[in-house]
C-alpha cells in the first residue's frame, strides 16, 4: 500500500479537522467524501460503497483520524491502480479510437496465466462487449480487468 508522505499527512490532518466541528477527533461518515475532495481526490459513489465494510465498523456514524488515513491510503492506491490501467488501455488503443479490439483483449487474457479456457475468455468478453461490436471502451475494459 502507498505510504502517506509527511507533508501530505499534515494536509490530511487539516482536511480531517475541517470536518471535526467539536474537536472530538472524529468526523461524520457522511463527511468522508468532502474531506477526501479537499485533498484533491474525486470520489465515485461505487468506490465508497465498496469501502462500506471498512468504514465505521462500530456503527457510530463517525470515524477517527486513523480510520480516515486508512481510507485515504486505499483511495490513493485505487487512484494509482486506475492510472496504471488507463496507461495499459492507452497502449492497447493502437488506433487512438478510445476503444480496444476484443482480439487484443483475447490475447492478453490468454497470456495472463490464469488458466482461462477459451469459453471463459468468450464469456468475459461477451460480458463487456454487450453490443457485439468487437470493441470495448475504457469503462468496459476496466470492468473486464476487475476494477
Amino acid at each position: 500500500m502507498l505510504a502517506i508522505i509527511p507533508i501530505y499527512l499534515s494536509a490530511a490532518e487539516a482536511a480531517f479537522k475541517s470536518f471535526d466541528k467539536r474537536d472530538e477527533q472524529k468526523i461524520k461518515v457522511g463527511d468522508i467524501e468532502n474531506a477526501l475532495k479537499k485533498l484533491g481526490h474525486s470520489i465515485k459513489g461505487e468506490w465508497l460503497e465498496k469501502m462500506e465494510d471498512s468504514i465505521d465498523t462500530e456503527g457510530t456514524g463517525y470515524i477517527e483520524f486513523e480510520e480516515f488515513l486508512t481510507i485515504l491510503q486505499k483511495k490513493m492506491q485505487a487512484d494509482e491502480d486506475e492510472r496504471e490501467l488507463r496507461e495499459i488501455f492507452r497502449v492497447l488503443d493502437k488506433e487512438k479510437k478510445g476503444e480496444v479490439n476484443v482480439n487484443e483483449l483475447r490475447w492478453i487474457l490468454k497470456n495472463l496465466g490464469d488458466d482461462l479456457t477459451e469459453e471463459d475468455i468468450d464469456d468475459m468478453i461477451a460480458d463487456v462487449d454487450t453490443d457485439g461490436s468487437g470493441w470495448v471502451d475504457y469503462d468496459e475494459f476496466a470492468k473486464l480487468m476487475g476494477e
